[in-house]
């Protein structure tokens, strides 16, 4: 006798084809997350918000540092040591109370596998100084507090056809940093190899690569002044006292040629901040999206992502642009809540 309904065999197939279609559900979720293709790609990711809890409006902007870093004794490196705009303090180099901030830094021409020094392409090498984001101090000047959206570090290679060899290794580190200057612990290319989710991959395979920043805790969401509170000078080693914190994303890359190898590194970092002024509407201030629903799936997809990863050539060689989707978007006023809703109704649909 036929029962009413589905037969069981369709039923057998609709369970197993959801669980099947489990990583493909949360895919498609993905592409729908402003604050997600943010973090994947920072470059095309801006004017994105985190979509918690804001209470205040705020605004946006994205910084795009790009440089070109050139091997010296077969070793070459760049890396950010903290994203977040800063203005030192208490007699650092840069003359009186108060000087420019830090926030990126190349390996120092003393560098080889066994001493990683990151004490170049400052002002002030001999007191660990590396350089400012360009265009940090216009965001002190209208921005009470910020923290970060989304960031990244792109790196291309471009040897030539005769120096064509070597490793790229990509690592980050989140509130530390690896210590490195004179009289400090510098680690060895091993320490760096040996770090959580580092990558490494042959130059000679002619790819573009990126590292990115990730969430790490709610607490580190919070919005973070711009003034360093420790004073001390050497900024990439102890920041136990700093009112932002250190978050280390960078390449190192060794057995080059004997002849200088080029990298070309673009550092991207998007903001959210909290406007100082009412006279800020040129900046698009508008309230924060709040989701937590998207918050919570972002928070546990960072999870199994890729922080380093090699990356077409194309994803680079393109302007800056805004995030898309965008939270401004959604016209059902549920956010990534009706998203979900709509991926999982076939589903259950089929239990039925």
């Amino acid at each position: 006798m036929k029962t009413a309904g589905l037969p069981h065999s369709t039923v057998a197939k609709g369970l197993a084809k959801g669980k099947n279609d489990q990583s493909m559900i949360h895919s498609r979720l993905k592409k729908k997350s402003p604050w997600y293709t943010s973090i994947q790609d920072p470059l095309h990711g801006a004017d994105c918000k985190i979509p918690d809890e804001t209470g205040v409006e705020t605004g946006t902007v994205q910084l795009v540092t790009r440089t070109m870093v050139t091997s010296v004794n077969s070793v070459a490196g760049c890396r950010i040591f903290s994203p977040y705009v800063n203005i030192q303090q208490n007699g650092l180099p840069g003359g009186g109370a108060e000087s420019e901030g830090l926030n990126w830094q190349v390996l120092s021409s003393e560098s080889d596998t066994n001493s990683i020094i990151w004490n170049a392409g400052g002002v002030n090498t001999s007191t660990h100084i590396g350089l400012p984001f360009p265009g940090a101090a216009d965001l002190t000047a209208v921005a009470d507090s910020h923290r970060i959206v989304s960031a990244a570090m792109y790196v291309q290679p471009e040897p030539s056809l005769s120096s064509n060899q070597g490793d790229i290794l990509l690592f980050t580190e989140p509130f530390e940093v690896f210590k490195s200057g004179s009289g400090l612990l510098n680690p060895s290319l091993t320490d760096y190899n040996n770090s959580y989710k580092a990558v490494n991959y042959p130059m000679n395979s002619n790819k573009a690569a990126v590292v990115r920043w990730y969430p790490f805790a709610r607490n580190d969401w919070n919005f973070k002044s711009f003034i360093r509170t420790n004073g001390e000078q050497d900024s990439d080693d102890d920041t136990s006292a700093d009112s932002y914190p250190a978050w280390n994303i960078g390449f190192i890359a060794t057995g080059l040629a004997d002849t200088a190898v080029a990298f070309r590194v673009t550092m991207v970092v998007n903001y959210e901040f909290l406007p100082k002024f009412n006279s800020l509407n040129i900046l698009g201030t508008s309230p924060s999206p709040q989701d937590a629903t998207e918050t919570d799936l972002v928070e546990n997809w960072v999870q199994d992502m890729d922080v380093a990863s090699v990356i077409p050539q194309r994803t680079i060689a393109s302007s800056p642009s805004t995030v898309s989707p965008a939270h401004e978007d959604d016209t059902t006023g549920f956010g990534m809540f009706f998203q979900v809703i709509k991926e999982l109704a076939p589903l259950a649909l089929a239990l039925i």
